[in-house]
């Protein structure tokens, strides 16, 4: 796994700034390192979702990117608007269909 040149600012489906940075980096590498293999899944999450709904916390979303590989029905990764830019917190497999009612 090598590091990516960061921070790297994307732009989501509404228009808005999104960075994923060193930090961003540090969580999932320590949390999901499986997910890092390749990050182009989750910053294409962001800028091109299945699926895109509010978090349980106030200012955070969730963005979905579905079928990422055979054994990865859902990516999740969550952004926090609140700094700006906005800031990918997380980012984690999921089996289960999104809610649609948060």
């Amino acid at each position: 796994m090598t590091t990516p040149e960061l921070p790297r600012t994307i732009t989501d489906a509404e228009g808005r700034f999104v960075e994923f940075s060193e930090r961003s980096w540090q969580h999932i590498r320590s949390r999901r390192p499986q997910l890092l293999d390749d990050l182009r899944p989750i910053l294409e999450a962001i800028e091109r979702p299945d699926h895109h709904q509010e978090d349980r916390i106030d200012g955070r979303e969730r963005f979905y990117l579905r079928h990422v590989t055979d054994k990865v029905r859902w990516l999740t990764v969550v952004v926090d608007f609140n700094p700006d830019p906005a800031v990918v917190v997380t980012a984690f497999i999921q089996r289960k269909n999104p809610t649609r009612d948060r």
